[in-house]
């Protein structure tokens, strides 16, 4: 595949990655949807009501069943009104899907009790109410919650099932009860095919859409996220900075002090591997490069392909002394992998990483931007280039105060060893084995 182009494989199976994703939102889409559905549904649990006074008066069981069922929807509609960030966070992964199918088993069979607890001391006028308004609940449900069969099954076969056996069992003179029998089971085939294919359908729009995304967030060599993905994220993690610069500002301990340590890398004298492997050997080795970076670093990090041979790593740290293990991690993780060539041969690289951190003036935390502090990072990758590659450098700031931030950081970047000289930076250094020179070539 050429790198610049990427296909849509709508028919294939998800990946593990896509997967996940699509069950997410899937039950996102169970609690958007579910919010008018809930709604409509306790208007419709009024006319229910009405409609088995007679019962309610006279048993007990019909007004438990009734109460679970008010009560169980008030809690769902309260639940959907959460923000779904905020209910995964709280809840966890599985949480979520878990909480709505109780929700939904709760008011299934509390419909299903009052259906089998009210039939018999109903007159078949108020039960033909009760049987029509039980079945607009169902139908209702389609819309909202037919795209998940496991769900809509849990929702629509205890009411239903209810009404079957109550009409096939009905003593009483006939009164069209075997009809209304028929009518039920025909209904229920329908609805569950009906859902069975909007479940097809949503699965199928969502994967499209994470496809899509993929093409325009993701190097379609790599399948790492790419410079695009970066910015957009870099966009929500700095504005999570400044809330907690705005706390240090005011004399508040933010909640959660944490440092962003942002990695600029790149695979040392990787021209040599086009060169004479040819662009599938290359090809072979980022992609390996790729799953090794990503391996070394945690779930919750992210590793981007900034261009040719180049990647950015952003992970965020207790400590901003921390970025040292991260940039030991990644050199290492290079360094122990043998890359496996399209004819089978092996070959052993090495990486050269420069890092800073994200808040870099801890002093003023909203003095640089992060573009300022990549770049800084990427100033001290050719220091690690330089200096004999396979190595990080990391730059943190000196003993002599920036007066002017963006002045500072412009004459930092431009030459980093003078800015050492001068107090305005200090450079950390850890270098591994000497890599091997195959050229006097700078990688």
């Amino acid at each position: 595949m050429n790198p610049g182009t990427m296909t849509l494989r709508t028919g294939s199976a998800p990946s593990p990655e896509h997967e996940a994703a699509i069950r997410a939102q899937i039950v996102r889409d169970l609690y958007d949807r579910s919010r008018m559905a809930i709604v409509v549904m306790l208007v419709l649990i009024g006319v229910i009501g009405w409609a088995i006074a007679p019962a309610y008066r006279l048993d007990a069981g019909v007004r438990i069943a009734f109460f679970v069922l008010v009560a169980v929807n008030l809690a769902r509609f309260v639940l959907a009104m959460i923000p779904a960030a905020k209910r995964e966070a709280t809840l966890g992964q599985h949480g979520p899907f878990r909480v709505f199918l109780a929700g939904v088993a709760l008011s299934s069979f509390a419909v299903a009790a009052i259906v089998v607890l009210s039939w018999p001391l109903l007159d078949p006028a108020r039960i033909a109410i009760l049987a029509v308004i039980t079945s607009g609940l169902v139908s209702g449900a389609v819309m909202s919650l037919g795209f998940s069969p496991v769900v809509y099954l849990t929702y629509m076969l205890p009411p239903v099932g209810a009404l079957f056996l109550m009409a096939v069992t009905d003593s009483r003179p006939p009164w069209g009860a075997d009809i209304l029998a028929t009518s039920f089971a025909i209904y229920a085939t329908a609805v569950v095919a009906i859902s069975l294919d909007q479940a097809r359908t949503r699965r199928h729009a969502i994967a499209l859409a994470l496809q899509l995304s993929d093409l325009v967030v993701r190097d379609s060599l790599t399948r790492l996220h790419n410079r695009r993905f970066l910015q957009e994220f870099m966009a929500v993690e700095s504005a999570r900075l400044a809330r907690e610069a705005a706390d240090i500002e005011l004399g508040r301990e933010p909640v959660r002090p944490k440092a962003t340590g942002i990695f600029m890398m790149d695979l040392d004298l990787f021209k040599q591997v086009n060169d004479a492997h040819g662009h599938a050997g290359g090809d072979a080795v980022l992609r390996q490069t790729g799953d090794a970076l990503r391996d070394a670093l945690r779930t919750s990090d992210n590793l981007v392909r900034w261009g040719g041979e180049e990647f950015v790593a952003i992970a965020r740290v207790t400590e901003a002394e921390d970025v040292r293990v991260v940039a030991e991690k990644l050199r290492g993780a290079i360094a122990a992998t043998a890359f496996v060539l399209p004819d089978d041969g092996t070959l052993s690289k090495t990486l050269s990483v420069g890092f800073a951190a994200l808040p870099f003036l801890v002093d003023r935390p909203r003095a640089l931007s992060w573009e300022q502090v990549l770049s800084l990072a990427d100033a001290a990758l050719y220091v690690a280039k330089a200096e004999g590659r396979n190595r990080w450098v990391g730059v943190v700031p000196g003993p002599v105060p920036w007066t002017d931030p963006d002045a500072t950081c412009t004459e930092v970047v431009h030459d980093l060893a003078a800015a050492e000289r001068r107090g305005l930076v200090r450079l950390q250094r850890h270098d591994g084995p000497a890599p091997p020179r195959e050229d006097g070539a700078p990688g």
